[in-house]
């Protein structure tokens, strides 16, 4: 019985919706969702069990979906292509903004409206879980959907989400505010339910992490290794590069995949690459030694376990910690992005090897080797540039 917690974090939510389906379609049995702010948004669509209509929503975003504004005027805005008298308007709604409280958000209500259905999330037999702070009565609110009162649960959906920059509604006369401001990351709402097994989906955003005791528990978290974008930041393709992000994260997560940037199915035991290198010819590492500027009088096997492999684990930037394993598939990787391979796929090892030795004999290059080797002693080519020419050996 698993439970998810959702971390707020406005315009990142997509890569949630990203790990839920991977989560989903690996057959992971969820009993129960906290989230917090857009962390709430989401997690209701899922306990609702509409995972693709989350991504359909997400797919779709833009600017004027969540709040009142015209798209057009601010892509103009986002690209600097602002006129004089767009500038002027653009002051002019600003004034308005502040004199109303913030930027208004009824899209974003009226999205809920049309997306959420109260009495499936009553009758999922799924528990959940959100955050929001009452400013009225200045103490945060951590509330379970039978804390809710019926037909207000879209209320406290938008109360969650309520960023300081955002137009505010009030609950039978209450103001409320973010729940991020005090607890982001909600845990302790599913562990206070005995939940033992957790899904942590992080997004990088600002707000109050509160310290959890997860003594004892199984706690699988999954984060993004690269920036999100913006909690503003309603733009289309980045949502849609977002899902694919965290739908990937979450496979990679569940199925034990390889790789910093790659999703790499790695059954190849640390035998096989020692086996590899001990195979190496002696014109491979004669060219390696070039490359990597080592002496050519050292003895072949010696400067391949001694030299050339330390050297690499150097050039990407691997601790003293990394196995054969991590060096070569840090090499792979490094291959694979120079050479523009898609990066959102699930690739064996042995396929992404054989896609990156068909780029290599389809590179058309004017420079001869010893250009090459020219270039590296000048120390004109860079770091990636010697480890792309070093990779090009190696697994040619």
């Amino acid at each position: 019985m698993y439970g998810v917690v959702l971390e707020g974090g406005g315009a990142r939510g997509a890569y949630q919706v990203g790990v839920y389906k991977a989560l989903t379609e690996e057959g992971l049995e969820i009993r129960g969702v906290a989230g917090t702010s857009v962390g709430a948004l989401n997690g209701a669509i899922f306990v609702q069990g509409d995972i693709d209509k989350a991504w359909e929503i997400w797919e779709n975003i833009s600017y004027s979906r969540v709040i009142k504004a015209s798209d057009e005027e601010i892509e103009k805005f986002k690209e600097g292509r602002l006129e004089s008298k767009d500038i002027a308007l653009l002051l002019e709604k600003l004034r308005g903004i502040i004199k109303e409280g913030g930027l208004d958000i009824s899209p974003l209500r009226q999205l809920l409206q049309e997306a959420i259905e109260e009495s499936k999330i009553r009758n999922s037999g799924k528990d959940f879980a959100i955050v929001t702070v009452s400013l009225s009565d200045f103490k945060p609110l951590e509330l379970y959907i039978e804390d809710i009162p019926y037909g207000k649960l879209i209320d406290y959906l938008m109360a969650s989400a309520y960023l300081p920059v955002f137009k505010r509604e009030k609950i039978d006369g209450k103001s409320f505010l973010d729940g991020g401001v005090y607890n982001n990351l909600p845990a302790n709402l599913l562990i206070d339910k005995g939940y033992k097994d957790l899904i942590i989906i992080r997004t990088g955003s600002f707000g109050i992490v509160r310290k959890v005791d997860f003594t004892g528990l199984n706690v699988t978290i999954i984060s993004p290794k690269e920036n999100l974008g913006g909690i503003l930041e309603f733009d289309r393709m980045r949502a849609i590069y977002n899902l694919k992000l965290g739908y990937y994260d979450g496979l990679k997560a569940l199925k034990g995949l390889k790789g910093k940037k790659y999703y790499i199915k790695c059954e190849e035991k640390e035998e096989f690459f020692i086996d590899y290198l001990m195979r190496i010819d002696a014109e491979k590492v004669k060219k390696l030694k070039r490359i990597l500027e080592i002496d050519d009088e050292i003895p072949e096997k010696r400067a391949v376990f001694e030299f050339i492999i330390p050297k690499l684990a150097s050039l990407s930037n691997l601790g003293s910690k990394a196995d054969y394993e991590d060096i070569f598939l840090v090499i792979l990787e490094n291959l694979a992005e120079e050479y523009k391979l898609e990066r959102f796929k699930v690739y064996s090892y042995k396929e992404l090897i054989e896609k990156v030795r068909v780029k290599i004999r389809e590179e058309a290059t004017t420079e001869t080797e010893e250009s090459v080797i020219e270039k590296i002693v000048k120390k004109v080519f860079a770091k990636n540039e010697i480890l792309k020419e070093a990779g090009k050996v190696l697994f040619c």
